[in-house]
């Protein structure tokens, strides 16, 4: 077949193109063209055509070295069972860190508290435009927290400079590190009377983005990218339907 006489990171890198990137940048293009309300200004920033083109032409260079840096590329387009092991895995999981990462957020009201501070009234975009945004949000997100530096690392670091002495070490410290990235981010939640619970927030999402380095060792990018639309799926697109609609966290403008 065609497709099994083009070298790997090529093959990565045009199915990353045809997929995740395609519906990134159409989503990117119908905000410019008709912007959607959005509550917070990283919102809008994050699909603004630089960031998006940057984050992309990085992503297909992390993507493309995924199986120089000893990572697997994405299945054979005709490896049905291949995709079946990677979607259900990675899919489920999500579904399950999603819900309870949603769970510990909206019952102790950590975005709820900085959000208001913030002056906000919503923070939570609403169906159906909730499910193109947050897709390109997270092939965004993963770009930035995986598939550019684990691959761009692994390959410099272990391939490169130690010509692949300890590369399962190597890679598990930037699993570690890079896991690290988005709890960081979360530190801005915190508040006096629920610093438990933040806690418990930073432990599940650390947890999260640990198990999706791990995908991303065993199923190569797309499982990455695949957990965190499911993940979003519960914690922004469908999870907040089931709060009140006085809720911060529920969709839409109020």
């Amino acid at each position: 077949m065609i497709e099994n006489q083009v070298p790997s990171g090529w093959r990565d890198v045009a199915w990353f193109l045809a997929g995740p990137a395609l519906v990134t940048v159409a989503v990117a293009i119908g905000f410019q063209l008709s912007p959607w309300p959005v509550p917070i200004a990283s919102q809008a920033q994050i699909l603004q055509p630089v960031p998006v083109a940057l984050i992309l032409l990085a992503g297909c260079i992390g993507v493309s070295l995924s199986s120089r840096a000893g990572l697997p590329s994405a299945p054979s387009v005709t490896d049905a069972p291949a995709w079946r092991r990677l979607s259900v895995g990675a899919v489920g999981a999500g579904l399950v860190f999603g819900a309870a990462l949603f769970g510990l957020d909206a019952a102790f009201n950590l975005t709820a508290g900085a959000v208001k501070a913030l002056g906000a009234t919503w923070v939570n975009l609403p169906l159906p435009v909730s499910l193109a945004h947050y897709a390109a949000a997270a092939v965004l997100v993963e770009c930035f927290y995986r598939l550019i530096p684990i691959p761009v690392l692994g390959w410099l670091i272990g391939r490169v400079l130690l010509r692949g002495r300890a590369a399962s070490a190597v890679f598990w410290t930037l699993a570690v590190l890079t896991s690290c990235l988005e709890p960081a981010s979360l530190l801005a939640l915190a508040r006096s009377d629920a610093l438990t619970a933040l806690a418990g927030l930073l432990a599940v999402t650390f947890a999260a983005n640990l198990f999706e380095a791990w995908e991303l060792r065993r199923h190569g990018w797309p499982a990455p990218i695949l957990f965190r639309l499911a993940f979003y799926a519960v914690w922004h697109c469908f999870g907040p339907y089931l709060l009140s609609p006085a809720s911060v966290l529920y969709p839409g403008i109020h």
